[in-house]
């Protein structure tokens, strides 16, 4: 499993560099068609489209980078006088959770990628599908990391809530 892990985390790494590199991009693409807004009255007429699509990758890219790092936000609400078994069996029901994210993301992201390959985009004409691709791509991500979690979990449990 170990090996699994490093495999995924070398993929993963990659989307990574390529959502710098698109970060990167959009900052570039919205400076210059900025500069030549106001600078000279004219525009990039392609550049708010782009960057929106930028947008919307590197949002999906950001939530499976949440699951991967277990970034995702945590209330304590319970005293943790608790059983450690307790918060185990929570950490068990999140890891589910996120694993039924990931199987919605990759099912209705497929029908919307599928969908959207039926339009295009007004200034690029780049197919609509594009926005929504990105969608089953994290949902992968996310259903991998989460199984990770959840196998690591279950371990604790059986241990008897001993971290490992």
């Amino acid at each position: 499993m170990e090996q699994f892990k490093k495999v995924l985390d070398s993929l993963f790494a990659w989307i990574l560099k390529v959502a710098m590199v698109m970060l990167t991009a959009m900052v570039v693409i919205v400076f210059l068609n900025v500069v030549l807004r106001y600078g000279f009255h004219s525009g990039v007429h392609w550049a708010e489209e782009i960057s929106l699509v930028i947008v919307i990758w590197f949002t999906f890219i950001s939530m499976a980078l949440g699951v991967k790092e277990n970034l995702h936000i945590n209330i304590t609400v319970l005293p943790r006088k608790l059983p450690e078994k307790f918060f185990i069996i929570l950490d068990v029901i999140k890891d589910a959770l996120e694993i039924l994210i990931g199987a919605i993301l990759i099912l209705f992201g497929w029908k919307l990628t599928l969908n959207g390959a039926r339009s295009f985009l007004p200034a690029t004409h780049i197919p609509n599908s594009i926005n929504y691709v990105v969608l089953p791509i994290v949902g992968i991500f996310i259903i991998l990391y989460a199984v990770l979690y959840l196998l690591e979990d279950l371990k604790r449990y059986k241990k008897g809530g001993v971290q490992s």
